[in-house]
């Protein structure tokens, strides 16, 4: 059986974030979605492109927690769990970053990468994005949404294990000769 926790951020500039969501799998069922919206470190300032693709805006977080503010309700998912993230090296980043920035000591957690793991699955695809994926699995999305972009991570990731015939990390591991890296 899978137990995870996926993750996506939104960012505010760069590697800042402005929102999280975290989808929390246990026994291969999605058993919850959170969304949080971030007070940035760079606040007020984002960048246009950002706010234009999410369409978070500094109104929206105004009053949302700092991120350490935030990480005492939210570290409970991401210790001694696996993590996943479609395009974990950015996510990835992002949440190491942060850390740092707040002296905050990374979780003992692990993760993987649904993107590189997509490749494994559906070896015959041209794209591999989040986006075109839940299209073509029929899983919903509401694209940059951090909640969203969360949940179509972890059903994707759990579509995935099915294509491969894996029932545990150990056997998609093995399976794919992909590693889990520390956080």
């Amino acid at each position: 059986m899978l137990d995870f926790t996926a993750i996506d951020f939104e960012t505010a500039s760069g590697y800042i974030p402005c929102s999280i969501g975290i989808a929390v799998v246990r026994s291969n069922q999605v058993v919850s979605v959170e969304n949080h919206l971030i007070k940035p470190i760079c606040y007020p300032y984002f960048q246009w492109y950002a706010q234009k693709i999410h369409g978070i805006h500094k109104e929206d977080v105004a009053d949302a927690p700092t991120f350490d503010v935030l990480w005492k309700d939210i570290e409970k998912h991401f210790s001694h769990t696996m993590l996943i993230a479609h395009n974990a090296a950015f996510d990835i980043n992002v949440l190491r970053k942060t850390l740092a920035h707040y002296k905050i000591p990374r979780p003992q957690a692990k993760y993987m990468c649904s993107y590189i793991l997509a490749k494994k699955a559906w070896n015959g695809n041209q794209k591999f994005s989040l986006d075109f994926l839940s299209r073509q699995e029929n899983i919903q999305l509401n694209h940059h949404h951090s909640d969203s972009d969360a949940e179509a991570c972890a059903r994707l990731l759990l579509r995935e294990a099915e294509i491969l015939g894996c029932e545990d990390f150990e056997q998609l591991r093995h399976k794919t000769q992909l590693r889990a890296y520390k956080v």
